[in-house]
């Protein structure tokens, strides 16, 4: 029987779980479907891909057609006649540019996930933005509540000449500056409700932005050797870089068999003093000038790349190790202030003050001092969640 209570138990929490996690994956699902940038990078690739099996076909056949006359009239002096030439390369560099076009698909499928990636992980990043704002609108919301019951509250006491008109101006700053705080809020949120629509491609959002009110769900490596390993093995930018890598190789390799030459092969048909000439033609291109540069400069570029490639290693590495320790970090920070928020603090200050056992001035205080560890714990909330995101990017 206990052990049925602890799956009914453990169901529960992963059902919770999900429905937190469901708005912002909802959106994260839309943005996938309707950013138009991504949308070009699709497009793109397939260009790309039609571009290099064009460059692999046969080139087009050639007709040529002559018609030479005589100087002086001579009867069947005229001549004329045509020809149909084909033109094509060696079959083996069929073969490596089939190879190439191969290549060029996956590096599309690479150019379009590091797209998707980059655009989810801005989109994401608009998500929690949100929820921090939200959190925080909840946060002042209570305030300016509080706010106006305090107003109330001086209000009637100066009517009764229980406080004086200081206590009373004092009340109504602070409830003007929590309104004022909250109206900003609110603007911020818009703005960022807006960016998020423009990351949807114009269209209207699956879940309104005041919906967001739980971070999204995301695993923290156990360790920073993991995390940096799942970058290296996982993110898009340097899947990308490794296909380009892979790409200019390919293209050293064509380059290298064009001293090969090329040949023509066709048909051809003469009229000549009277009588036809019927045969076939021949035709050969030597590589005698232009190899040679070709392979120089696509050995080059080979290099470059695989330069940039290890660079590019090098930099997320650091970078994964870095927003490790500093998801980490903001963990651990976040772990000191659970403490606070299972303390009733608001509630007793306000009893205390209702009574009379402390001052106004001494409840504000306590409840300024109050307020800026709310802000602080939220912010150092907002961060950890941004880096943890930006360390999980490679999921998205």
């Amino acid at each position: 029987m206990k052990r049925y209570i602890l799956g009914g138990i453990i169901l529960l929490a992963v059902c919770s779980v999900s429905q937190a996690q469901e708005p912002i994956e909802r959106i994260l699902e839309s943005v996938a479907a309707n950013n138009k940038g991504v949308k070009a990078v699709q497009e793109q690739a397939v260009a790309d891909r039609a571009a290099l099996s064009a460059a692999n076909s046969l080139e087009n056949p050639t007709f040529d057609f002559e018609y030479l006359w005589a100087e002086r009239q001579v009867p069947g002096g005229n001549k004329y006649g045509f020809s149909i030439m084909q033109g094509f390369d060696f079959p083996s560099l069929y073969v490596q540019r089939n190879k190439v076009a191969g290549a060029q698909e996956t590096l599309g499928d690479r150019q379009v996930r590091y797209a998707r990636q980059n655009t989810l992980l801005q989109a994401r990043g608009l998500c929690i933005r949100l929820v921090y704002l939200n959190k925080q609108i909840a946060l002042v919301t209570e305030r300016v509540a509080i706010a106006d019951t305090l107003a109330a509250l001086y209000n009637r006491r100066l009517e009764e000449g229980d406080a004086n008109r200081i206590e009373v101006n004092k009340v109504e700053l602070e409830r003007l500056s929590q309104t004022t705080r909250l109206k900003l809020l609110q603007n911020e949120r818009e703005a960022a409700v807006a960016a998020l629509i423009a990351c949807n491609g114009g269209s209207v959002l699956p879940v309104s932005g005041d919906a967001l009110t739980e971070y999204p769900v995301m695993a923290v490596p156990a360790t920073e050797q993991e995390a940096v390993a799942m970058w290296q093995q996982q993110d898009a930018a340097l899947q990308l870089l490794r296909q380009q890598q892979t790409m200019t190789e390919m293209q050293l390799s064509v380059a290298r068999q064009g001293w090969i030459p090329k040949f023509e092969l066709g048909y051809k048909q003469a009229y000549e003093v009277g009588d036809m000439f019927y045969g076939f033609a021949v035709g050969i291109s030597l590589p005698l000038f232009k190899t040679r540069s070709e392979v120089k400069a696509e050995r080059a570029r080979a290099l470059s790349q695989a330069w940039q490639t290890e660079d590019a290693v090098v930099q997320k590495a650091s970078e994964a190790s870095q927003l490790y320790r500093e998801v980490t970090t903001l963990q651990s920070a976040l772990q000191d202030y659970e403490l606070l928020e299972q303390q009733n603090n608001r509630t007793l200050l306000m009893k205390a003050l209702q009574s009379g056992q402390i001052s106004l001035l001494e409840y504000m205080t306590d409840m300024a001092q109050l307020n800026g560890i709310d802000e602080d714990r939220l912010l150092i909330e907002y961060q950890y969640y941004n880096k943890l995101s930006e360390l999980d990017q490679y999921n998205l």
